[in-house]
Formats: C-alpha cells, sequence, structure tokens
C-alpha cells in the first residue's frame, strides 16, 4: 500500500468516528485497505460486498433492479447508517455506500460510473465518478475509485483528504443533501406515508381519515394546480393537500434528490402527504373516506380496464372498494386531444356515478400542463 494511503487510513482509524461500508460493482480495494491495518475495529464495524442482484436487493430490503446511481448509492450509505447506528447508539457513526458500473468485457449501456455516499447525522454527502469510456481498463478505474471512497470517509470522519490528481479519463462531481429520516423510512419501504406539514415540518403519521387530497407530480407546481385545489375545497368543504407518490405506473421510482427538490418547491404552501401508492385504489385505503381532486383526463384512465393490469375485474373490484371506503373524485375539465372536455363526456356507468362529482367549468378552468411548462422552460 503507498504510504500515503497508509497515512490515510491511519488517520480515518484514530479519528474516533465508527463507519459501516457497502460497496457493489467496485471500491471493494478501499475496504481492503481499511482492514488490512492493524487497529482496523476501531472504525471499521462492517464492510459488506452485496454484489448480485438479488443480494443487493436483500441488502436494503427492496426489490431490484438497483442500478449504478446515486440513488442507490445514497440507500446503501443509509443503510449503512441504520447499521452502524445499531451497533453503536451513542457514537459518532457514517454509513457509506458505493456503486459502480466498471469497464467490462460484455456490451453494456450507459457510461463507465461510480456514485459514492455518505450518510452522516444531519446530511448526506455525495460523489459522482464519470469514466470516459474505453480510456482506462477495470483495474485502473478501481484504483481511482478506491482512491475517492477513501478520501470520502477521511472528510467524513473530519479530516483533511489527501486529493488524489485526477487523471483526464475520470470527473468527479460533488453533491451534499440534508437529511430527513421520515423520507429515508418511506423510499426503504418502512412506512405507507409521511406529511410534509405546512409549518414546514415532517410528520411520520399523517391523519388519515375524511380529507381532500390532489395527488400529482407537481413539477412543477402552476396556477392551475393552484386553481384546481381552491375549486376542490370550496366544493368539497374540506382543506386541501396535495400527495405526491414516489412510486409510478409506467416510470422509475423518484429518486430522494428529486422528492426533495419537488417538496422544497412546495414547503409552506400546502401541506404534502408522500406516499408510495401510485393507484387510486391503494391511495384510497391508505386514506379511507378521503376525496381526491383529478382532472377529467385522470377521470378517463379511472374508468377504463386498459388501465388495470387484471382488466375488468381488477378495475371493478379497485372501483367498488373505494365506493365502499368512501371515496370520492372531484373532476375539473381539461383540455383532451385538443378540445376542452368534462366529466359529462366520461361516460360513466351507473354503477359508479356516486364516485365521480363535476367541478363545473365556472367554478374552474385553466388550460395548462406541467409538461408544456417544462418544455417551455428547457427551450427559453
Amino acid at each position: 500500500m503507498e504510504q500515503l494511503i497508509w497515512d490515510q487510513v491511519e488517520a480515518i482509524l484514530g479519528s474516533g468516528v465508527r463507519f459501516s461500508l457497502a460497496s457493489t460493482g467496485g471500491g471493494s480495494q478501499a475496504g481492503m485497505w481499511l482492514l488490512n491495518h492493524p487497529g482496523a475495529s476501531r472504525a471499521v464495524l462492517e464492510f459488506q460486498v452485496p454484489y448480485g442482484g438479488a443480494a443487493l436487493a436483500a441488502y436494503l430490503g427492496q426489490t431490484g433492479p438497483h442500478g449504478a446511481s446515486a440513488e442507490t448509492a445514497r440507500a446503501m450509505a443509509s443503510r449503512a447508517y441504520q447499521r452502524a447506528r445499531a451497533f453503536d447508539p451513542e457514537g459518532a457513526v457514517l454509513g457509506v455506500g458505493c456503486t459502480a458500473a466498471l469497464a467490462t468485457s460484455r456490451d453494456r449501456r450507459g457510461e463507465d460510473r461510480a456514485h459514492i455516499a455518505l450518510r452522516a447525522d444531519h446530511e448526506y454527502h455525495l460523489y459522482q465518478l464519470q469514466f470516459e469510456k474505453g480510456a482506462a481498463d477495470r483495474l485502473a478505474q478501481e484504483e481511482l475509485l478506491s482512491r475517492v471512497v477513501v478520501e470520502a470517509v477521511a472528510a467524513g470522519c473530519g479530516l483533511t483528504p489527501m486529493k488524489s490528481v485526477l487523471p483526464g479519463w475520470a470527473n468527479l462531481r460533488q453533491a451534499q443533501w440534508r437529511v430527513c429520516a421520515e423520507l429515508e423510512h418511506l423510499l426503504a419501504g418502512q412506512v405507507e406515508a409521511v406529511e410534509l406539514k405546512l409549518d414546514g415540518s415532517f410528520s411520520p403519521t399523517p391523519v388519515r381519515r375524511d380529507r381532500l387530497l390532489f395527488a400529482g407530480s407537481f413539477n412543477p407546481l402552476h396556477h392551475g394546480h393552484e386553481g384546481l385545489a381552491m375549486a376542490a375545497a370550496a366544493r368539497s368543504g374540506r382543506p386541501v393537500a396535495l400527495e405526491l407518490s414516489v412510486q409510478n405506473v409506467d416510470k422509475p421510482p423518484l429518486a430522494y434528490e428529486e422528492v426533495w427538490r419537488r417538496l422544497e418547491a412546495l414547503r409552506g404552501r400546502y401541506p404534502v402527504v408522500i406516499t408510495r401508492a401510485p393507484i387510486f385504489a391503494q391511495k384510497a385505503r391508505l386514506f379511507p373516506g378521503c376525496w381526491f381532486a383529478i382532472g377529467v383526463d385522470t377521470a378517463f384512465r379511472l374508468i377504463d380496464p386498459k388501465y388495470y393490469r387484471g382488466g375488468v375485474p381488477e378495475m371493478e373490484e379497485g372501483l367498488a372498494q373505494m365506493l365502499a371506503l368512501g371515496s370520492r373524485f372531484l373532476v375539473a375539465g381539461r383540455m383532451v386531444d385538443g378540445r376542452y372536455q368534462t366529466l359529462e363526456a366520461v361516460g360513466v356507468p351507473a354503477r359508479w356515478r356516486p364516485l365521480l362529482l363535476d367541478i363545473p367549468e365556472e367554478a374552474f378552468r385553466a388550460d395548462v400542463s406541467s409538461s408544456a411548462l417544462r418544455a417551455a422552460e428547457k427551450k427559453g
């Protein structure tokens, strides 16, 4: 081992900070450097290498796939922190996660890359390494990655880390995020819902019954959302809360950083319930007796069997459950296929009509969409 690495590890082991480390796809040399040193147990609580997909899913307690991404590194660091805290309830601890897609002999989409995350008591530190494809072999990438892992751990221990000179084929970026334990637990599947309250604090126990929820992605929140929220509140007599699901039917789950970005834009404007429930039947079971504000485009999908994996039986079962739970949907008109349509155009079967209530055009109309706003912002 080079003297510089040896001295850095020596400082880490004497820092008084203890940590759990998990790596997959790369970065294992860093673990060896930390362990192949007298007195390693002063700082290293454990070093795990959940290399295969099933092993990584078991470590995280969530089904995959878990790609080489910042979110996977963060989830690994969060899990490692929980384990470190369990092993050392009172001391200074860190959780360290590393995931990588290094040079390989097989064809693989995407860049050669690695993500490292440190989870401390109140913040995450993220490191992203990108490697120019074909410019270095796997051993060279592993060497550099492991050096950066050691540097990151040193910084997390409050030390001045050694600064590796990056070769021309590598690029390093860093970021820092605040820790929200409630959001961590939600993303890890440990709870079903949390709430960002109007005062900006988080609650792990949202009020579950008889609410008015406006479900959406809110990327971004715009005047159409706010107008619908006001109209639905007036129609129902209930104060409105937004609902953001981190799981989506046809898109990847939202990452911690993305959820945090959207919540920061909503903080102090509305209460926001954050769930893992992508479909309304799941939302209704989580929040019995709740009413939902939706656009007519969503109402079309609500009673269309093709939007249910189980077809007509699954649709009818879900609608029957929602009706029995006291759910109601307040439906606002929207531009659909180039023309303004309302609940009248949906053609709701008589059995399900009690579920859907109209918000008349004179009470609310706003011809705007988040996707159009994002496209305009990107173009501008």
